[in-house]
């Protein structure tokens, strides 16, 4: 469990820039389910499982203040035909998939921050 409270120390720290909060949905041992609320008011929802210091799988969603699909990373294995399997991205709407190369959140926040339109 201690991992799991480093980690959102870590993601506070690093993001601090353009986080307003990151609220804890869910926290076991190796499982991380939090919403990250951002300076443009949009959010991402973060789903992590990790194993033995390892990122198992993940979920990253990123929703505009009225909660519509903006970008969707993750590496649940039902897309077997494209590039990177099972890594891929929904932009704009769950049936829009393309492969991804944004593998964590680390990832994730960079193609975020250089999207961000923040008053």
């Amino acid at each position: 469990m201690k991992e799991i409270e480093i980690r959102i120390a870590e993601i506070y720290a690093r993001f601090i820039e353009v986080i307003i909060s990151v609220t804890p949905v869910q926290i076991d041992k190796g499982f991380l389910r939090i919403i990250i609320r951002l300076k443009d008011k949009s959010t991402l929802r973060v789903v992590e499982e990790w194993e033995g210091g390892k990122l198992e799988s993940y979920s990253y969603y990123w929703l505009d203040k009225d909660n519509r699909l903006i970008s969707g990373w993750d590496n649940v294995p039902h897309h077997k035909k494209l590039e990177n399997f099972p890594h891929h991205k929904h932009i704009s709407e769950q049936k829009n998939i393309l492969p991804s190369q944004e593998t964590c959140l680390e990832d994730v926040m960079r193609i975020i921050i250089g999207k961000l339109k923040i008053d």
